[in-house]
């Protein structure tokens, strides 16, 4: 590991927030999870079975959640994972939409992370 220290959680946190907003700001918030801190954010809702695309007024947060339970490649030192289709999984791993792609790595640059893939629908993170 670099210089950089430790994230607490709630720069994790800040983290995962900043990487949601980014893809809603650019049309891209659509099945995608994004695990931290033992939490998920989503695009749907479990209770109705409805998928929220790009919608600020329905952000879902579900606790008790373990990336594990859903892929297998994740860093056992876990910081953040995310899984993903549609126009996320067209930018990271088809190269679609290079410069919002170019934005997206910037986030993670600035907290001293990068990310690796398990399958080409998933990733978890390292530190630098």
């Amino acid at each position: 590991m670099s210089n950089i220290s430790r994230l607490t959680p709630e720069q994790i946190e800040a983290l995962a927030k900043e990487i949601r907003e980014y893809l809603l700001d650019n049309g891209m918030w659509q099945d995608v999870n994004i695990y931290f801190n033992g939490k998920r954010f989503t695009t749907r809702d479990r209770e109705t079975g409805k998928y929220h695309y790009n919608d600020r007024e329905h952000l879902i947060e579900e606790e008790d959640q373990d990336p594990r339970n859903y892929f297998e490649y994740v860093n056992p030192n876990h910081i953040l994972s995310m899984s993903f289709e549609g126009p996320v999984c067209e930018m990271l791993y088809y190269d679609e939409y290079p410069a919002i792609r170019k934005g997206f790595d910037k986030i993670f640059e600035k907290y001293g992370l990068y990310y690796e893939f398990g399958h080409h629908w998933n990733f978890s993170c390292y530190y630098i």
